[in-house]
Parts: structure tokens; sequence; C-alpha cells
């Protein structure tokens, strides 16, 4: 069993890329990429599940979160180069994918750029591109998506949302139990997660805040490749609960995918999600035939 929290690595550009390690050292490989807010930690969440699936769970972080350099002016298309190295480095064949929420829409862009090197897909809680509907989107959360085209605004809103987490957690907590039901009752009745969860956000912000604002915009203009055109095995899982990232964006990304497959997960939330179903994603991508 392993539980290697900080690794780096040096990529062609002469960038730090910083990920963490759960699960079984000989374990199948799975990486998981992490939410919007979100860091390398966040792979915390899918230890027990990655342990009793025999996973070796890989969890880098994008550039600009907790340990990893920014990288100005990035697309979606330039994670998989990222990826690919670190594959490299680790000296990986094929492996699955994981992405939750913001971590979505990249590890879709890996099955659309690395199709040799990825066994299957999941995309759990997803963003979708811009059109699909925001239908169902809580109103703060809907908010907030508009604001993700103006960096300025939302990095404003998003400091504020990072004060109020670092200060008074226990009323952050509140606020998303709020808007996220399924997710407060998983907070109050597991507070181990709701502290990783903490923790995991913290940990994205130690360099600022300029990561996740630019990569918020990244969600909200064409995406730089086709949904029609990926050909991986695809698992989407939504909670049919979900408010931040409404179900409706994992019917749409569901609809476009050639090979993809939908689980919407009733009365659950945006982590709630993630936690609960995470052996039955771990198992399902791994196994998954590419088609």
């Amino acid at each position: 069993m392993i539980n290697r929290e900080r690794l780096e690595m040096t990529t062609f550009d002469g960038r730090t890329l910083c990920w963490a390690e759960f699960g079984l050292e000989a374990g199948r490989p799975v990486m998981f990429f992490h939410g919007g807010n979100d860091s390398r930690l966040a792979g915390g969440l899918l230890e027990a599940a990655a342990i009793a699936t025999g996973v070796r769970l890989i969890c880098p972080e994008r550039p600009g979160f907790g340990r990893s350099t920014y990288q100005p002016g990035r697309d979606l298309l330039d994670w998989p180069s990222d990826v690919e190295q670190l594959a490299n480095r680790l000296d990986l064949g094929r492996f699955g994918l994981v992405g939750h929420s913001g971590g979505g829409p990249h590890a879709l862009a890996c099955a659309a750029a690395l199709p040799h090197r990825i066994t299957g897909v999941a995309t759990v809680s997803s963003v979708a591109p811009p059109p699909a509907t925001n239908r169902g989107l809580h109103p703060m959360f809907r908010v907030v998506n508009a604001l993700m085209n103006h960096p300025n605004l939302y990095r404003t809103v998003a400091r504020s949302q990072l004060r109020q987490m670092s200060k008074h957690p226990d009323r952050w907590l509140g606020a998303w139990a709020k808007m996220q039901p399924a997710d407060g009752a998983m907070f109050r009745e597991q507070p181990h997660i709701a502290s990783m969860v903490l923790a995991e956000m913290t940990e994205a912000v130690r360099a600022g805040a300029a990561g996740l604002v630019h990569e918020a915009s990244l969600y909200h203009r064409d995406w730089g490749f086709e949904l029609a055109a990926i050909q991986t095995t695809t698992a989407v899982w939504h909670g049919a609960s979900d408010r931040q990232a409404t179900p409706a964006w994992g019917v749409f990304l569901a609809d476009k995918i050639p090979s993809a497959s939908l689980t919407l997960v009733e009365g659950a939330g945006h982590f709630s999600t993630l936690v609960d179903n995470a052996a039955t994603i771990l198992t399902e991508i791994d196994w998954a035939p590419s088609r």
C-alpha cells in the first residue's frame, strides 16, 4: 500500500508537475484528475476504493494548482502532453482515467489526444462544453458560471470563497450543504471526508488562485476537440441531485460521445457521487475495452 502525497517531475518546458499516489504500488494504473477548485490530495477520497479494487491511483495537479507551476495561456489540449510525460516517467503503458468535475474535460481531452494510451475513461460530475444547457444549476452556481468568462470578476469571487473556507470552514460547509444536500449529509455522517475536502481545496491555492481562475475560463470556450471523435469507452457518472454540475451536463456528454454510457445516481450530489461509487467506477474503467 502506498500513500505518497508529494512527488514531482520537471516537464519538457521546465515546469514542475506535482502528483500524489494512493492505493497499491503494484496495482493497475489509473490517473485521477481533480476538480477545478481541488488539488492532487483529492485522490485521497478514493484511497479505500483504490486499495479494494487493486488500483494504483496517480493524481497529477494541473498547472497553477497546489505545487504545479502555473502555465499562462494553457488550453485543455495542452494537458495531454503533461499526462503523457508523467506516464512515461512512471513507465506506464496504458492506463485508465477518472475526471471529477473540472477534471472531466481534461480526461476527455486525453481520450481525444492519447487514445493509444487510455484503457477507459470515467467522468464524474463533469463540466460540459458551452452548447450544453445550464438548466438545473443552483442560482448561486449559475452566477458563478457566468463570471467564469470574466477572469477579473471571477478572481474576486474565488478569493472571497477561499477566505470563507479558510477562516470559517463550518460556515462554508453549511452553505455548501444547503446547495448540495447529499454532500452535506455525507459530510455530517463522515466528518473525515469534510476535513479531507477542506484540506485538499486549501492545498489547491497554496500559490494563489491564478490556476483555478484561468482554468475556469477554459470550460466556457471551445474545448478544441470534438466529443463525437472520442472512441475510448467512456462512463459518464452524474448525481441526479447535483446542483453545481447539473445532471443535464452528464446527459449532454453521454449523448455526444459515441462510446459513452450514462449513470445518473438518484439523490447524489457533487462529491457524494464520487465517494459512494468510487469502487465501481475504478473497476469499470480499468477493465472496459477500448472500442
